[in-house]
């Protein structure tokens, strides 16, 4: 074989634009990869929203049971609060604000009645048992 069929069969088998359907191939194979990064990114972006919107509601829920926002209401103070939050206070803030503003949202505390065998109280519980029993 002489150089030109040699050289015939190269350019037969191997296009001449060979080297720019390789670069082609590597640019087409970066921006997918690039792709993959930005939807990346974007599902990377949404779980940091969400979980700073946890965070934040977690925040608003201490501040208002700290203030004293019964459970059962917990979730109508939940919602005025969040809108005094947006406005640019700070939980705590708004929290008390909103228990002052709705007084019915405050949690009642009920005194629990205490007794004892004793009349006065100094009883240490056992003593009208022992009496019981004592009295034959």
């Amino acid at each position: 074989m002489d150089n030109e069929t040699i050289e015939r069969q190269i350019s037969e088998v191997v296009p001449e634009n060979a080297p720019e359907i390789a670069e082609n191939d590597a640019l087409s194979e970066k921006n997918t990869e690039i792709d993959a990064l930005k939807r990346e990114l974007g599902e990377c972006s949404e779980r940091i929203l969400n979980l700073n919107l946890t965070l934040s509601e977690a925040e608003t829920k201490l501040a208002l049971l700290m203030s004293g926002t019964a459970k059962e209401k917990l979730s109508e103070a939940l919602v005025l609060t969040s809108i005094l939050c947006k406005s640019g206070k700070t939980p705590e803030e708004a929290a008390a604000e909103i228990i002052a503003a709705y007084p019915h949202l405050k949690a009642v505390q009920r005194d629990i009645p205490h007794f004892s065998a004793g009349g006065s109280g100094e009883s240490d519980g056992f003593s009208a048992v022992r009496r019981i029993f004592s009295a034959k």
